[in-house]
């Protein structure tokens, strides 16, 4: 993925109407709830079981594990329910719970691998829906971009940002461009 559609995706879930409105505080937002999540033991509190699969499953096949890490290989689940527990409200909540559990009740998790790409091709093409699978879907797919990357992992083994510098490089090498 280019940097270039990082940013778009960001912007994307940005359009979330529970984030900050400004980039850098979303950014830094989702950067705090992943160091939450990395020391110390956050439960889950508002996915159910089911759902709690469910996110996990989908969110792989959003972002697959390859060379470089998967969504759930960055807790993108955990960092799912966290929002969902302390900054989505009641009303988007209702929207998006339900929605799950329609995905579910169509049979997700028994579906072969290229039927459930299927369906979630389908529910992509609905994701600007206000209420049922497709919303859910759109909120996953959404925030499953947010919570990948603004991890850690992803940002400096991927992205290349460094997050914490040592020390000022004043005497660098120059090689001219050819």
């Amino acid at each position: 993925m280019h940097r270039r559609q990082v940013v778009r995706y960001l912007g994307a879930a940005l359009a979330l109407p529970f984030l900050p409105r400004n980039a850098e505080a979303a950014i830094k937002l989702g950067e705090e709830l992943h160091l939450r999540l990395l020391s110390e033991e956050v439960p889950f509190r508002t996915l159910n079981a089911r759902q709690q699969k469910l996110v996990a499953e989908i969110a792989e096949f959003i972002i697959p594990q390859t060379d470089t890490p998967g969504a759930t290989s960055v807790k993108v689940p955990e960092f799912v329910d966290l929002i969902l527990t302390e900054w989505m409200s009641d009303d988007e909540k209702a929207a998006f719970l339900p929605g799950l559990d329609e995905i579910d009740a169509k049979g997700f998790a028994d579906l072969s691998r290229e039927q459930k790409i299927a369906q979630l091709t389908t529910l992509d093409k609905a994701r600007n829906d206000k209420t049922g699978a497709g919303h859910a879907f759109g909120r996953l797919k959404a925030l499953t971009v947010y919570g990948y990357f603004t991890s850690a992992p992803v940002q400096q083994d991927i992205l290349k940002t460094k997050v914490m510098f040592d020390s000022y490089q004043g005497s660098v090498p120059f090689t001219p461009a050819t």
